[in-house]
């Protein structure tokens, strides 16, 4: 590590602790060590090293590992945050790595990337249903299918005239770009499909086998109820994803959008109907075994399944935003609201995460004092902009 890097560090007062594991060409896995601060020109975030975790991956190596490194750049007393992806053996709250960081030092709050929170929201949404299941393997299928010949991507490309994205087992925005595309090429596929099974001369049984499945799919009433339900969530997901993935924003605005993503996936309840008439029009009744008794309210018992899953994803994975309300306390658009109405609840989540750290009578004091000022700056600019309205009235 640079002697720059040190000295930026040694001269913080606060840190915050990022680890992540990945595995390298040689098949080790290694946890990399990353540290952020402030410093006068602004936020850094500096990696420091890799270490090999091959062989200890437990809760209990991890955090040893991470307490090893604090100590060892004199951070101990520093820590204020962690930050960790979703894994039960980071993230428990019981056992896991960031638990066992706390009991060392109680204020290092736990914050896991809130862009990767929402890739564990739609993936576990999902895996929890077998029909889902069923369709995105379907669905990756569908995708894999093209890239294992140059032949068939000619093919895709002079028919559909787009390719089909592969899906990622962990990010889900891929899953998303693949919905959206199959859902717009749909009939643009079932023509290439349909062409493999008539020129059948032309390709190998392989080929053959799998283009008459996919032209099955894809003329199936469950393969498109769930591509029309899943196209319709991913376009709220994916707005939501590029907001939690953008550094300009900061993170009330972020779950402010969270909020918002949830009223969203809620009201899609409604859209239930027409999604399934939709469906009929396009396909036809459910057919097999869906076919007996009333598939509607079977669909309808599956859709809100689905959405039910979402929220409740949401609500676990993003639970611990209200340990956080204490940054809307620096919010400028709620500065004349704090004026007349002190944020006493987020100034109480300050105090239980971060009180030993402040003098809190004195940043009451100088909180309340800004909120006074930007208040009557405000008055004043709406005083001087009234004449103006009044001449331009006239």
């Amino acid at each position: 590590m640079g002697e720059t890097i040190k000295e930026e560090i040694s001269k913080a007062p606060f840190v915050a602790l990022m680890l992540d594991e990945t595995t390298d060409v040689s098949n080790a896995a290694q946890l990399s060590f990353v540290l952020r601060f402030v410093t006068d020109s602004g936020v850094k975030e500096r990696f420091v090293k890799f270490e090999d975790v091959t062989g200890k991956k437990r809760a209990e190596d991890v955090a040893a590992m991470a307490l090893g490194f604090l100590e060892e750049h004199g951070c101990m007393g520093k820590l204020v945050a962690q930050c960790y992806d979703g894994a039960a053996v980071m993230a428990s709250g019981l056992n896991g790595v960031q638990a066992k960081v706390k009991e060392k030092i109680p204020q290092a709050l736990f914050i896991h990337c809130y862009a990767h929170a929402l890739n564990l929201v739609l993936s576990q949404g999902v895996v929890k249903i077998k029909e889902c299941r069923i369709f995105f393997s379907h669905l990756s299928g569908l995708a894999a299918f093209f890239s294992r010949s140059p032949k068939r991507t000619q093919l895709l490309d002079e028919i559909c005239q787009k390719r089909l994205p592969r899906v990622a087992p962990t990010r889900w925005n891929f899953a998303s770009r693949l919905v959206c595309t199959v859902f717009e090429k749909k009939d643009a596929l079932k023509d290439l499909f349909d062409y493999i099974v008539e020129h059948h001369e032309e390709f190998d049984d392989a080929a053959i086998l799998s283009a008459d499945g996919y032209l099955s799919n894809l003329g199936n009433f469950e393969f498109g109820f769930f591509l029309s339900t899943f196209n319709e969530i991913f376009a709220h997901a994916d707005v939501l994803f590029d907001i939690l993935q953008n550094k300009s924003f900061d993170m009330q605005f972020c779950l402010t959008r969270v909020e918002e993503f949830c009223i969203c996936i809620e009201g899609q309840r409604d859209r239930f109907d027409q999604i399934y008439d939709e469906t009929v029009q396009d396909t036809g009744l459910p057919t097999g075994r869906r076919a007996h008794g009333d598939s509607r309210s079977h669909y309808k018992k599956l859709h809100n399944g689905i959405l039910e899953n979402i929220l409740n994803q949401v609500q676990n994975r993003f639970k611990d935003h209200e340990k956080l309300s204490f940054l809307s306390l620096l919010d400028p658009q709620q500065f004349t609201s704090f004026n007349s109405n002190f944020p006493e609840t987020a100034f109480a989540s300050l105090t239980e995460s971060y009180g030993p750290h402040f003098d809190l009578s004195r940043l009451k004091t100088e909180l309340s004092v800004m909120y006074e000022q930007v208040h009557a700056t405000c008055y004043d600019e709406a005083d001087l902009c009234a004449p103006k309205k009044k001449i331009l009235l006239r």
